[in-house]
């Protein structure tokens, strides 16, 4: 690299990270170097909607990291794909801009003792960065750098979907991010004009014109240096090489919820036994550092249909195929362009309390887990997942080895109560699709199978066949008391000069999807370095 010292060294160009480089590369006295340990994201896979599932398995995306087995889940290790590339995870998701309940965020004050991150100070924060194709409103704003979209068309059986909930007695509901989050309706999306719109889009590329900003990708951060008990750069391995990089200002990891918590234990910054046990010198006992670990667990149930209306592959849609290939490579545009997880709701299981405790996710179309093996015929899937999980879980050190995966354990579903919850939610998401609106396509049920028809039927279905939504937060929880990592300014305690920034910080997983979250959260923080270092 040209430069061994930068004001501020960002690890990793996510969600967070590129939001993070952005706000601190307004001022052209500060020099900000991102490191991604990924490679490009100038890929059709990655811009194109409808090529979703290719992005999510997509090996040279990805990290590709697995679970411990799960003992509540048949001893299944799970997949957890997260993006390695610039955008991070934003350049593999679905797309979907979800904020979660505005009560979430008064509760991560309240209750975790994270001061001044309740729903006042989030909305300015949402709203700033926002460009909502809606128009501008008390809750939604206009001119911002992340376009938030309509899906259009939506998909003949989309609309059933909402038909469905009608009949079902629940509530319609055209903005998850409005007054209420409740009810039935379509998703909106990070795309721009029929693209996805990635952090590294709204954020990265335009830092990147500004002189001060320089990324490096294929560079794996193996360790915060430390001396005195501050941050003063970090180790970092580029082509085979290891090299240390000087910060003369701040370390910030926005690694995510897996990376952040292994570069601090890596880092001498954990609990010390356990650093001690793994043969890490002790730099600092924080004893919360990848504890905490929460997830979004998801379930579905899915049924053939007569139509190829839906999104499928069959004999009968080789035409509409080669018509979308077609458009899309000579024009740009065309049904390759549609977000195909369309539909959404909000809902509560019979163990609700305050807030729906359920996300249904409606897609066009028969889908495997992950999309890793692909599904022939026609028909439709409705995922539930738990928001409110009582079960935690943690990231460990595997070894010293900076590329050797963590260990991840979710525990999911150690609280009998997050199981009890996941068997009622497939439980609706079956009725849902049982419901009259679907009579005029139904041909058979995939899942739950036809002999699945009691409670403890559904529990061992969801232990049979849950997976993860994509979701994992909070190992490097802020807040007061003795778990925290770090403190209000993300600043990560008893260490000067580092901070994490990114969806570890999460005291509590919100009532929905992490990606919009996570941005808001690096506006407000980045936002806080730049002001200290005016």
């Amino acid at each position: 690299m040209a430069n061994k010292a930068y004001d501020f060294i960002v690890c990793g160009a996510g969600s967070a990270g590129c939001t993070v480089a952005e706000r601190l590369t307004r001022n052209r006295d500060h020099s900000v170097l991102v490191l991604e340990a990924g490679g490009s994201d100038n890929s059709p896979i990655i811009r194109t909607p409808m090529l979703l599932q290719f992005a999510v398995t997509g090996e040279q995306f990805n990290w590709g990291y697995w679970t411990e087995p799960q003992a509540e889940l048949k001893n299944r290790k799970l997949l957890w794909p997260r993006g390695k590339t610039l955008g991070g995870s934003s350049s593999i998701n679905a797309m979907h801009y979800m904020r979660g309940a505005k009560e979430n965020y008064d509760e991560w004050e309240s209750a975790y003792g994270a001061e001044g991150w309740n729903w006042d100070t989030a909305l300015p924060a949402f709203k700033e960065v926002q460009h909502q194709t809606r128009g501008a409103s008390d809750l939604h704003g206009e001119g911002g750098p992340l376009w938030v979209s309509d899906i259009e068309p939506l998909n003949p059986l989309t609309e059933a979907f909402f038909k469905a909930g009608d009949q079902l007695q629940y509530r319609r509901n055209s903005d998850f991010n409005g007054e209420q989050q409740e009810g039935f309706g379509p998703y909106q999306v990070t795309q721009k004009e029929g693209k996805r719109c990635s952090a590294a889009d709204a954020f990265l590329r335009p830092a990147l014109d500004r002189e001060n900003c320089h990324v490096q990708t294929g560079a794996m951060v193996r360790r915060v240096v430390l001396e005195n008990g501050r941050a003063t750069g970090v180790e970092v391995e580029i082509d085979g090489q290891v090299e240390v990089i000087d910060a003369r200002k701040e370390v910030i990891l926005s690694g995510g919820a897996i990376n952040s918590p292994q570069t601090l234990l890596l880092s001498g910054i954990g609990p010390a036994n356990e650093l001690r046990e793994d043969g890490v010198a002790v730099e600092q006992d924080l004893a919360g550092v990848g504890k905490n670990l929460q997830d979004h667990l998801d379930v579905t149930a899915q049924q053939w249909t007569q139509s190829a209306t839906s999104i499928g592959n069959s004999l009968r849609s080789i035409p509409s195929h080669l018509y979308m290939v077609a458009r899309w490579a000579l024009r740009g545009d065309g049904p390759f362009t549609v977000n195909p997880v369309q539909g959404g709701a909000f809902i509560r299981s019979a163990y609700a309390e305050d807030l729906p405790d359920l996300q249904l996710v409606f897609i066009p179309a028969i889908s495997n887990p992950h999309g890793l093996e692909k599904a022939w015929g026609h028909g439709v899937t409705l995922h539930v997942c738990q928001l409110y999980p009582r079960s935690r879980g943690e990231i460990r050190l595997r070894t010293t080895d900076p590329n050797d995966h963590p260990i991840i354990q979710p525990h999911y579903c150690s609280d009998p109560y997050d199981l009890d919850v996941m068997a009622d939610g497939l439980s609706k998401v079956r009725d849902i699709l049982n419901a009259p609106a679907f009579d005029y396509d139904r041909k058979a049920e995939r899942y739950p199978t036809a002999d699945k028809t009691s409670r403890a039927d559904l529990v061992e279905d969801v232990r049979e066949r849950a997976e993860t939504l994509y979701h994992p937060t909070s190992t490097c929880a802020m807040g007061s008391g003795d778990m925290a990592v770090t403190d209000s300014a993300c600043r990560v305690r008893g260490v000067e000069g580092l901070r994490v920034i990114d969806a570890s910080v999460m005291p509590r997983l919100v009532g929905g999807n992490t990606n919009a979250p996570t941005i808001m959260i690096a506006t407000r923080a980045a936002a806080m370095i730049a002001e200290a270092h005016a």
